[in-house]
């Protein structure tokens, strides 16, 4: 095979990451950041095009650069069209970026990703009305800092870490998403923050910030707690969430109960439910006990595979001793017997005694004379465990019981608006989107490169996770757009992305002409994904 060596007369940028520049463009998201964040006008990189030329090497699907790989990214990119006259890759250099991060954290993180958020959202018509709060963490590679003092986020050796990597320092983060999986809301936290501090300072920002009378907010079981749902109420907001063992003098074991002797309604795709209401430390609230199509054979199986871990754990300690006499066997026996309670195992125990030859006191060779060596009984305890099918059917029938508890009202027919009443069907519902919305956490809690970033302060990283919120906020933007548009082939940006992803648009100088170059089908493909999102990219190349 001969090779042979063509340049070619264009400038290249891939079309995943022009497609994401080009809504953040678009919808107006760049420009908002320049207008609130103070910054030297005599910079040639504005606080605005350095979020996003940090943002498209994000949206690479080929290779996850980390974030201090920028400058290498736009090797051969239109720089100066895409992010400023007299912009060059030169300009994208680390010095340029931490600056810009620095003018970033100045202006107030929390409060300007809120603009960026609802900006995006009014421009594409987003008005969702349900909330989902989360609590994650993400790692950074830094010299642990002293706490500046000023509210700063700062990290720390957490052990918890998401993404496995304990060795590093890590942030807490606090997020809410909505309705329609759009992230709204973002904030860095000191490593190790307990989640009830972030969500109670989430539910605060949401009552400043909104009308929330109409809004319905959606979390884990850490929203269970008095002060949090007092909180909640004098809001006038509504709220959807698991239940905690603990809660209330243990009310879920009341209502799992109920849900058990009563009977459960068939609420769609397999699910059962049991709406009831109960009288709790904040007050008379909802409960919905619900039962999975296939939570009773999972909950069997882990009852057979944990349980036997379970009771062979619990005993063995038991079974390598022994006693002395058999009455203390039997007690032995007995307090271990007390602990294996919930267990699909039946126990089958012996108390065994043997005859145990003493050994002499001297050494060597006894006398002719000596009398025979004494014996004692030690005693034992032998262990077998039988599966029990009837109990651990029962067992699993409690154990499969999710319990939720909520306060909007119930209706017969779904009100407009969730929080003025809503079915039993619709709570549940709401509550198991939630796992859809954690796909919105994908690039935030992947790190995004975040964690191959060496960074010098906690301002800068506090910067950085805006970044990745932005990055995180387009995203789910696009992946929006798709589902409510339809009538193309990819469901989420991640698939659009790998379908595109050896796709470049070229920008021809000397005719300012833009082609759309890639291997045969492909820029179809790219034209269907523009198509999906109804977004432009001529919008950051016709200057």
């Amino acid at each position: 095979m001969r090779f042979s060596r063509t340049e070619r007369a264009c400038e290249v940028v891939p079309a995943s990451s022009i497609v994401a520049m080009a809504v953040m463009e678009e919808s107006g998201i760049r420009e908002l950041i320049d207008s609130r964040v103070e910054w030297d006008r005599e910079r040639k990189l504005s606080p605005g095009h350095a979020v996003m030329a940090m943002v498209g090497p994000i949206f690479d699907h080929r290779k996850r650069l980390p974030l201090s790989g920028v400058r290498a990214f736009y090797h051969g990119a239109p720089t100066d069209l895409l992010f400023g006259a007299g912009v060059t890759e030169d300009s994208l250099n680390d010095k340029a970026l931490a600056r810009n991060l620095d003018s970033l954290h100045e202006a107030g993180l929390e409060e300007l990703f809120w603009s960026c958020s609802r900006l995006i959202k009014s421009r594409y018509g987003f008005d969702s009305r349900i909330r989902h709060m989360d609590c994650t963490n993400y790692t950074v590679q830094a010299v642990p800092p002293d706490d500046p003092g000023d509210g700063t986020a700062v990290p720390a050796f957490g052990g918890n870490a998401k993404n496995g990597r304990n060795d590093l320092l890590q942030y807490c983060a606090a997020t809410v998403t909505d309705g329609d999986r759009v992230l709204e809301y973002c904030r860095a936290y000191s490593g190790n923050t307990s989640d009830v501090v972030m969500n109670a300072d989430t539910l605060e920002f949401l009552r400043t910030h909104l009308d929330p009378k109409d809004d319905t907010v959606i979390a884990d079981s850490k929203l269970v707690n008095e002060g949090l749902i007092a909180s909640v109420n004098r809001m006038g907001m509504g709220f959807i969430s698991k239940v905690p063992s603990i809660f209330s003098e243990k009310v879920r074991d009341t209502i799992v109960q109920s849900a058990l002797s009563g009977q459960m309604d068939d609420a769609g795709d397999g699910y059962q439910v049991y709406d009831t209401e109960a009288d709790t430390v904040c007050g008379r609230l909802r409960f919905i006990a619900y039962r999975s199509p296939k939570g009773t054979g999972r909950a069997m199986d882990y009852l057979r595979r944990q349980g036997l871990k379970d009771a062979e754990k619990r005993f063995k300690p038991i079974m390598k001793r022994t006693f002395a006499c058999r009455e203390d066997a039997s007690r032995s026996l007995e307090d271990v017997m007390r602990s294996h309670r919930d267990s699909a195992y039946d126990v089958i125990t012996d108390i065994v005694g043997r005859d145990v030859v003493q050994r002499r006191v001297s050494r060597g060779r006894p006398p002719k004379d000596a009398p025979p060596p004494e014996t004692r009984t030690e005693w034992s305890i032998e262990v077998r465990f039988e599966f029990n099918e009837a109990r651990a059917e029962a067992l699993a029938a409690e154990h499969d019981l999710g319990v939720l508890v909520t306060n909007i009202p119930f209706v017969s027919e779904d009100r407009d608006i969730v929080r003025h009443g809503a079915t039993t069907s619709t709570v549940l519902r709401l509550y198991l989107d939630q796992y859809k919305v954690e796909h919105t956490y994908r690039l935030m809690k992947s790190g995004m490169g975040v964690d191959s970033v060496y960074v010098r302060t906690p301002q800068r990283a506090d910067a950085l996770l805006f970044v990745v919120a932005v990055a995180t906020l387009i995203s789910s933007i696009i992946d929006a757009l798709l589902r409510r548009n339809g009538g193309h082939p990819f469901p989420t940006v991640r698939k659009a992305a790998e379908a595109v992803q050896h796709v470049m648009f070229e920008f021809h100088r000397d005719t300012g002409n833009v082609t759309v170059a890639g291997p045969e089908g492909s820029v179809d493909r790219v034209f269907a994904y523009i198509d999906g999102i109804g977004v432009d990219p001529s919008v950051l190349l016709d200057k």
